[in-house]
């Protein structure tokens, strides 16, 4: 999916933000919808059964805010990026285009403590994210590839620091830690052969950082963000053919890295 089918919609709406407003250091009722470009790497397993799909992906992000009573707040934010990635392995070969989507919704609430030109905002809640990755197609040592689907559910813990910049801008700094809470990695083997089962490996040990940046106004926000996880070698599952217990397949330690930009669009 290319950048220019997200930016004419998003260009659109731009005159509205070139009329300055005051900014306010606290939670307000405002919902964002943004552009964001992305480089990920994900690496898992070490020696001969190591491999790594990396790429650049581009998405939609969409954000929505609501102020309470008592300088309390909650919201969601939701992302979706599409891009190809390449996959290489240490025993498998390498195999180039492939298709990857990524799936991220979180409901998350908190407080604001205002300390004059600063602010101080520690929040928690729940995320949910999934990769999608098509790996169908035969890599250059011949291997056959298959789809591959890692779900996750956590708890992020975070805070959020704002600075104002003059009336007009202000700079918002987040820093989280996720705790995973449940993982789900599911090997579609039956794109190999049809007689396969697609077994699921469960994934209990892992946890995640964020950081993210970004100066804002009263209608836009530009900024970078940064996401890393690293979750255990998963439960053991195994693949049957026909009916008939086959081989056990695990799911490796691995770590996932994700840097890039956001633009966004605020609607109050």
């Amino acid at each position: 999916m290319k950048l220019a089918r997200f930016l004419p919609p998003l260009l659109a709406l731009l005159p509205i933000a070139v009329q300055a407003q005051p900014v306010s250091l606290r939670s307000v009722d405002s919902s964002e919808l943004g552009i964001e470009v992305m480089q990920l790497r994900y690496e898992a397993g070490s020696g001969s059964t190591a491999f790594e799909h990396e790429g650049n992906k581009v998405g939609l992000t969409f954000r929505f805010t609501q102020a309470l009573r008592d300088d309390w707040y909650w919201g969601g934010d939701a992302r979706q990026s599409h891009g190809n990635i390449n996959y290489s392995s240490a025993s498998r070969g390498e195999k180039g285009g492939n298709a990857d989507v990524l799936t991220e919704v979180r409901i998350t609430g908190g407080k604001d403590y205002p300390l004059g030109s600063q602010l101080l905002a520690p929040y928690f809640g729940l995320g949910f994210r999934k990769l999608s990755t098509d790996l169908k197609g035969l890599t250059s040592t011949g291997d056959e590839g298959y789809r591959r689907r890692s779900q996750y559910v956590y708890l992020p813990l975070g805070l959020t620091h704002r600075a104002q910049l003059g009336p007009e801008a202000r700079l918002s700094t987040s820093v989280e830690y996720d705790l995973l809470l449940d993982g789900r990695q599911q090997s579609f083997l039956s794109d190999t052969d049809a007689t396969s089962n697609d077994p699921v490996n469960s994934q209990r040990n892992g946890h995640g950082l964020r950081l993210s940046s970004s100066f804002e106004t009263y209608h836009w926000s530009i900024g970078f963000f940064v996401h890393y996880w690293r979750v255990g070698a998963s439960d053991e599952a195994r693949q049957s053919l026909g009916g008939v217990p086959g081989t056990l397949i695990v799911e490796p330690r691995n770590s996932t890295r994700e840097a890039g930009v956001q633009f966004r669009l605020r609607f109050h």
